[in-house]
């Protein structure tokens, strides 16, 4: 296979999986709402699917290393995904919305670190760039949230299933269309993610990138909450949000050159710098045109962390344990991590409003100061 054909179809895969997630993100709660459930309950529902993506995602990334068989496991979670969307339409009680959910909300976040994995094999055996193939999926997040708002604009909240049952019938076309690239089965081996946690810096690199990464949490939480009570109206508001993902796009298209300047290490220590601005002026101003300003740094505070742990699980990994490391970089920084970040900053939010970022200040500056080790330590080895 080409590696234009390997870039395609795996752009493809990212787009798709990114148009589902476009969707539930900023109109699965409605859908909920729609259901009857309560701001408390549609809260529990998704903090759930959000811990429990930690025991499933390790488990799923790990047994996908012992086989050696990522796109099998990713043609799965798109028809296990499938059903569970129509089987939403069901589902009429807490309960019944909890167990549904449960399902597909925790197996579609455990599809990324195993479609990762993949493209990192797709990288080191035919030199396919990572950033042009998970910007379609940046792109495909904005697609999805604008169209899906002029779609269910007047509509009932219902036909948020019609979107997601679309867009997990594309998921598994695409899915099907992957390269069956593979490495060889482990057996009886013992797990990889054993074998990760042995290699040099990886829990100094996992622990810094996932407090990058969870500093994003005040942010998803609350900035739009603390936007619209400073009297920017929500159409400003969704803006500022397409900003920030088209500066991530934009990151993502020059991820192959800023690995190549910079390295992992260094684009760690910039994340966090940036983050230190970004949240640093969150937290004092609400001013338009500051935010304008500083939204744009969203391509470095998130962008810049993505790739650069993409790049340093390539670079310092086995291609056959690279499923389970990226399986835990993601249940730590968009798990664990996350989980208790968001918890925080909505207990300070509460409290003290705008000091909210100043804790994701923080996360920031630990960050940047395991970034700063990581990158000394990295050097000395060379």
């Amino acid at each position: 296979m080409s590696k234009k054909s390997l870039s395609l179809r795996l752009s493809l895969y990212y787009l798709a999986l990114f148009l589902i997630v476009g969707t539930f993100v900023p109109y699965l709660p409605i859908w909920m709402g729609g259901r009857g459930l309560s701001n408390e309950q549609i809260g529990l529902v998704l903090a759930v699917a959000l811990w429990a993506k930690i025991p499933v995602g390790l488990f799923m990334t790990g047994e996908t290393d012992q086989s050696g068989k990522r796109r099998r496991s990713l043609i799965l979670i798109a028809l296990i995904s499938l059903v569970a969307f129509i089987a939403m339409d069901y589902a009429n009680s807490f309960v019944s919305i909890l167990l549904v959910w449960l399902v597909v909300g925790t197996l579609l976040t455990t599809a990324m670190p195993i479609a990762d994995s993949l493209s990192i094999l797709a990288s080191n055996r035919h030199g396919v760039r990572y950033g042009i193939i998970r910007r379609w999926g940046s792109i495909a997040f904005i697609i999805a949230s604008v169209a899906g708002g002029w779609y269910l604009k007047g509509r009932a909240s219902d036909e948020v299933l019609f979107l997601l049952i679309g867009g997990a019938v594309i998921l598994v076309g695409a899915t099907f269309l992957m390269p069956d690239l593979r490495t060889e089965p482990r057996g009886r081996k013992r797990p990889a993610l054993l074998d990760v946690l042995k290699s040099p810096n990886f829990l100094i690199f996992v622990i810094t990138a996932a407090l990058l990464q969870s500093s994003h949490a005040g942010l998803y939480g609350f900035a739009s909450r603390h936007w619209i009570d400073a009297g920017i109206d929500e159409n400003t508001v969704g803006l500022l949000w397409a900003e920030g993902v088209v500066a991530e796009v934009i990151i993502f298209s020059a991820g192959g050159f800023l690995v190549a300047k910079l390295g992992p290490a260094r684009m760690l220590m910039l994340a966090g710098l940036a983050g230190l601005v970004r949240w640093g002026i969150l937290s004092l101003s609400t001013d338009l045109n500051v935010l304008i300003a500083i939204q744009a740094l969203h391509g470095l505070t998130f962008s810049c962390t993505h790739i650069a742990a993409f790049a340093f699980v390539m670079q310092n990994i086995p291609e056959e344990q690279s499923g389970s490391a990226q399986g835990l970089f993601d249940s730590l920084a968009m798990g664990l991590f996350f989980g208790l970040s968001m918890a925080a900053a909505g207990w300070i939010y509460e409290r003290a409003t705008s000091d909210a970022f100043v804790l994701m200040m923080v996360l920031s500056l630990a960050g940047f100061v395991g970034a700063t080790w990581l990158y000394m330590r990295t050097r000395q080895i060379r």
